[in-house]
């Protein structure tokens, strides 16, 4: 998946124990916990994208053309972050479309790119980001253009604020290589879960605004995404300013029940959550069975954290109600909220049970008009059976039933 922080995140790039471990300071990490429970626990919608992409319609006072839907969409997750085996060709883009999505987002991690916030050269990924990108929209898919920085990366621009002008001058340059595309088909997303946990949450709007004056400055008309504070949560996002000039939208990833959703993930740290040594876990909670289940080795939370998943209501009507609380957040202060990130591992879970969730995700976000993203495509969380390896471009295993909880078709797809 991605949520790159500690307990919601993608393996870090190789297997770094530092990038998955919270902050020293006892208060801090208590906040942190916390906030990054309710990240996990909440998901908010928006109004319909029409709403925003009509002909000649208004934000801020400026006319604003056609947007990107961003309707349906997955994530391609290590094309330009991690190893850089997820790539795709023209013809497996257009299939995409033709399975009934209509966009795709591309995380970047400029630092396997050469990236340091201190370089002022332009990163040297540029020129085949740009072909990435075009390659999607000559497709006839919108592309979502996010940064994608690991939580170490964040630790440190966070520790050195003056390193944060690094992070302006590199979306001037990916904006500059990328702004001839156009804003019907194409998004920027500044930053994916900003950290800034805690006492240093009251840093992350104003930086979130440089970071949006850099990409206006070259992009006014494209629409650009935006976040909260502490991996994204709903508590640091509801407290932004919505009234935001030019065509924007907020976002929020969803990974609830984060036990179940999680389970056998090797990179999580133990000492928040116990789902790394789970398999087996079912969904909706509540089967016998599961309280058979052995873990990889013993916790002593373990026992206590299975109770509460047997306790909390997750199913079918508590991913509704949770949505529609979600959108009538949105709805009253006319903003438009996207979920560009749920998912669900694949290797340690009920097969069953992991199509169900898909299913109950996507149905309740649908239900609120609200656009999603998929993560991912081919890897750990994807919709695809075969893992995103070197040198299998273009010959995917496909996930029929993954695709049928999406609503999609896979009939049509490069099998």
């Amino acid at each position: 998946m991605t949520l790159h922080a500690p307990l919601i995140a993608t393996p870090q790039r190789a297997t770094d124990p530092a990038t998955s471990v919270a902050p020293a300071a006892a208060a801090v990490t208590a906040e942190r916990r916390r906030l990054l429970t309710l990240a996990a626990s909440a998901a908010w919608v928006g109004t319909p994208a029409a709403v925003f992409a009509a002909p000649g319609g208004r934000r801020g006072g400026a006319a604003v053309g056609p947007l990107p839907r961003l309707a349906k969409g997955l994530n391609l997750s290590h094309w330009f972050e991690y190893e850089r085996g997820q790539g795709l060709d023209l013809p497996e883009m257009q299939q995409l479309l033709a399975a009934g999505l209509d966009h795709v987002r591309i995380p970047v991690d400029p630092a396997v790119g050469g990236w340091l916030p201190e370089r002022m050269a332009p990163p040297d990924f540029l020129a085949a980001l740009r072909d990435a990108a075009g390659m999607a929209v000559r497709a006839g898919l919108e592309v979502v253009i996010d940064l994608h920085l690991e939580p170490s990366d964040k630790q440190r621009i966070e520790d050195s604020p003056e390193l944060e002008s690094g992070l302006v001058r590199l979306w001037t340059q990916m904006v500059g290589a990328l702004v001839g595309l156009p804003a019907d088909k194409l998004a920027f997303e500044l930053f994916n879960e900003p950290q800034y946990y805690g006492l240093q949450r009251w840093r992350w709007p104003p930086l979130q605004r440089r970071l949006l004056a850099a990409v206006r400055a070259l992009a006014p008309q494209h629409l650009v995404l935006l976040s909260g504070s502490g991996g994204g949560s709903f508590e640091a996002l509801s407290g932004l300013a919505t009234r935001t000039p030019g065509p924007v939208a907020y976002v929020f990833h969803h990974y609830e029940p984060f036990l179940f959703t999680h389970q056998g993930a090797a990179w999580l740290d133990e000492r928040y959550t116990t789902a790394g040594l789970r398999s087996g876990l079912h969904y909706p909670p509540g089967a016998a069975a599961d309280g058979e289940l052995r873990l990889s080795r013993p916790h002593p939370r373990a026992a206590q954290e299975l109770q509460d998943y047997y306790r909390s209501g997750w199913g079918q009507q508590r991913m509704h109600s949770e949505m529609q609380r979600a959108g009538q957040w949105a709805r009253q202060r006319g903003v438009r909220l996207l979920c560009n990130e749920f998912g669900c591992i694949r290797a340690q879970v009920d097969v069953a049970s992991r199509y169900h969730w898909l299913g109950d995700v996507r149905r309740a976000l649908e239900a609120q008009g609200i656009g999603w993203t998929v993560w991912d495509y081919t890897d750990i969380f994807g919709i695809t059976r075969q893992s995103a390896q070197l040198g299998h471009l273009g010959r995917r295993q496909l996930d029929s039933e993954a695709f049928a909880a999406l609503g999609l078709s896979s009939q049509r797809m490069v099998r």
